[in-house]
């Protein structure tokens, strides 16, 4: 069964992308050195390695670079193919992610929503939007990051955490241990 936090997070990214300005895709993101096409193309590349791996393939080369000309059309290409590509046998596929951790795919999208909502977070800051991110997500995501930040930041994945309070909300303390200061 495909985990609903995955599909919740891309509806969230889905939600962002969509109300991007358009004269807002060249402005600079939290990510050092990527605009705001650059997180977009970052996490449609996301998915199109999703799809690969889904479908029994080697993932494509791709980049937070991919910045398409359309990224709204490329996102909703590239989920609709991932989505189709998500059967049973597919989830149950064993991949092997960075750090030679094997899983099924369905585990790895278990994980994935950490990856959407930080870069939801980015693209929002990016291009001028409000956003808050669902509780419901943010808990799982917070788990994830706390096991996948030392080793993502030794391999030089990620930039040093943030100082946060000791009484910030679970938001703050995700975004935090990703390197991005809140406002």
């Amino acid at each position: 069964m495909l985990p609903q936090h995955f599909v919740s997070a891309l509806d969230v990214f889905e939600a962002v992308l969509t109300s991007v300005p358009p004269d807002r895709w060249d402005s600079p993101s939290p990510c050092e050195g990527w605009s705001a096409i650059d997180v977009a193309g970052h996490i449609i590349g996301g998915i199109l390695t999703i799809e690969a791996r889904a479908a029994g393939r080697t993932p494509p080369e791709v980049g937070h670079d991919l910045a398409p000309d359309d990224p709204l059309a490329a996102w909703h290409a590239a989920r609709s193919a991932a989505m189709a590509a998500l059967t049973s046998e597919a989830l149950n596929r064993k991949v092997r992610l960075a750090f030679d951790h094997e899983v099924t795919v369905a585990q790895w999208l278990e994980q994935y929503p950490l990856e959407l909502l930080v870069h939801s977070w980015d693209l929002a800051q990016a291009t001028g939007q409000p956003i808050g991110l669902p509780a419901d997500l943010v808990g799982p995501a917070l788990q994830t990051a706390e096991q996948f930040a030392p080793h993502g930041r030794e391999a030089g994945m990620l930039g040093p955490e943030r100082p946060v309070p000791a009484d910030a909300d679970p938001q703050t303390r995700l975004l935090a241990l990703f390197g991005r200061a809140t406002p």
